[in-house]
């Protein structure tokens, strides 16, 4: 957050820059492990192992700015609607112990 102040932008703007040059840097790095000829069966499951891969990347992220936003004062409520959990569910995930 204190990045995108500094830089007189907003934080959603902010991560969707990191998440595009995040994405840029990784290129074809996930589906390249499979040659385009491999059976179907093959492409498919390196799909999803690139795709499980950046879920847990961004979960990561998501996490570290959950706690962010509850340190700053936002309760548990305000950030389990942006989630659309119920508050304990988010504490539970993303809490000091989770996430």
């Amino acid at each position: 957050m204190l990045a995108a102040l500094a830089r007189g932008t907003s934080v959603a703007r902010l991560l969707g820059e990191l998440v595009e040059r995040e994405l840029r840097r990784r290129g074809e790095r996930g589906t390249a492990a499979v040659e385009a000829e491999a059976p179907a069966p093959d492409q498919a499951l390196a799909a999803l192992t690139a795709a499980r891969a950046g879920i847990v990347e961004l979960d990561q992220i998501a996490g570290r700015l959950e706690r962010s936003a509850a340190a700053s004062g936002a309760s548990w409520s305000d950030v389990a609607s942006s989630l659309g959990l119920e508050p304990e569910v988010a504490e539970r995930a993303y809490g000091r112990s989770g996430g």
